[in-house]
């Protein structure tokens, strides 16, 4: 691999980019403006705590599953046990990702959040030793091809620019673009709902900053410049405006003939309401359920059923992508047949005591489990014999075993 590494160097001086510009470039150097005047960028988009929200509960929930390794040989399925000697991929998933003594949360958690803000995420597990697993930055990162069609991913290294080879590098996207080879964010797509959101939170910031006080219109008896406009409306300002001066009194000489406020009326008013459809919309664009934002139905059933659908709907897609990619990626061909990865999604439905002893007893009785096998679901130690299969006795095979 290293010899090959050598002598493709030449090769990829003239790197064809798959998108001019990529949409991760544009946000990078300062995103794109929107209707509302407001530039959005994936920076700027988590100020807006709707947007902000939606990625921490996603890249949270994911982040919080563990993600283990299982063999499957002879119909027999074995979790593979992490060993720190030989940090092999059960070590890097369970433990620590690389020798930076991450945590697989924090991990997971920041792979997420570069594929949801930015579209793509990069892992890079670098060749030698110790064996670890490294994210690269996606606002400095994008698959390139040589001169031979051989795919590189081309980043940014501590200011140096690097090619690495595509068998190095696991890329995860969302939204791909018309090459499948870039992904495209949330963010991409969510702009204008999140500018409008932007614009409305300048707008009653310099609201509240002239300390609710209204503007207004002020009439001069005789022509002024503009220096002498620009006095008044400071004078004005040092009397009436902020909010540590709410409430003050304006005296004017008698060269103000008039001052008329200028208010809001109320249909102007409906920017405030519309803030929270603007939220919806965010919500909506991320997948995430309105209850997550203390919006919505609050009742704990209708909340039980909405977690489920988004275990399905918004989360499973990303944990099998990640399952699909870390199989293809970081297990070795020869094992890919038998090895596999997955997501523990329980860990996730959470129920009640009632629903989670019912859901145990059920397996029991119907076989499925055993006694010490419930227990270890909440790390309880076995017990003597209780490694034994149980079935209800009034269930029997139909035709009495004989075919019949």
């Amino acid at each position: 691999m290293i010899i090959n590494r050598l002598l493709n160097l030449s090769r990829i001086k003239n790197d064809v980019s798959l998108t001019s510009p990529p949409q991760w470039l544009i946000d990078y150097l300062g995103g794109e403006s929107t209707s509302s005047g407001q530039t959005v960028t994936p920076e700027t988009s988590r100020t807006v705590a709707s947007a902000y929200r939606c990625g921490d509960i996603i890249s949270n929930d994911v982040a919080k599953m563990p993600l283990k390794v299982f063999n499957r040989r002879s119909n027999q399925i074995n979790q593979v046990e992490p060993d720190p000697v030989l940090r092999n991929l059960a070590y890097l998933l369970e433990i620590s990702p690389n020798r930076y003594q991450w945590t697989p949360f924090l991990f997971k958690k920041a792979l997420m959040q570069w594929l949801l803000y930015w579209g793509n995420a990069y892992v890079w597990q670098p060749p030698g030793w110790p064996r670890q697993l490294l994210i690269l930055p996606a606002n400095k990162t994008e698959p390139v091809f040589d001169k031979y069609e051989n795919l590189w991913y081309k980043t940014e290294i501590s200011g140096v620019t690097r090619y690495l080879p595509m068998v190095e590098v696991m890329h995860t996207l969302i939204n791909p673009d018309q090459t499948g080879y870039l992904g495209r964010s949330v963010i991409t797509y969510a702009r204008e709902s999140i500018g409008r959101q932007l614009g409305a939170h300048e707008t009653m910031g310099k609201f509240y900053k002239n300390g609710l006080n209204p503007s207004g219109l002020l009439w001069v008896n005789g022509d002024v410049d503009k220096a002498a406009r620009d006095k008044i409306k400071e004078q004005y300002a040092s009397v009436m405006g902020g909010s540590e001066n709410a409430y003050n009194l304006a005296v004017f000489d008698n060269k103000i003939t008039k001052f008329e406020p200028v208010t809001m009326k109320p249909i102007d008013m409906q920017f405030l309401e519309s803030t929270q459809a603007t939220d919806t919309d965010i919500a909506n664009f991320f997948g995430v359920p309105l209850y997550k934002l203390n919006s919505g139905k609050q009742s704990y059933q209708s909340n039980e059923q909405q977690n489920l659908d988004y275990l399905t709907t918004t989360l499973d897609p990303h944990l099998v992508q990640l399952e699909q990619a870390g199989r293809l990626k970081w297990i070795a061909e020869r094992e890919q047949g038998f090895t596999y990865l997955k997501f523990i999604r329980d860990a996730l439905l959470r129920t009640d005591s009632k629903t989670r002893a019912d859901y145990k007893r059920t397996l029991i009785e119907s076989g499925q489990m055993t006694p010490n096998e419930a227990r270890s679901l909440d790390d309880m130690s076995p017990y003597p014999d209780g490694d034994a299969y149980y079935m209800a006795s009034n269930i029997a095979q139909i035709g009495g075993g004989n075919g019949e």
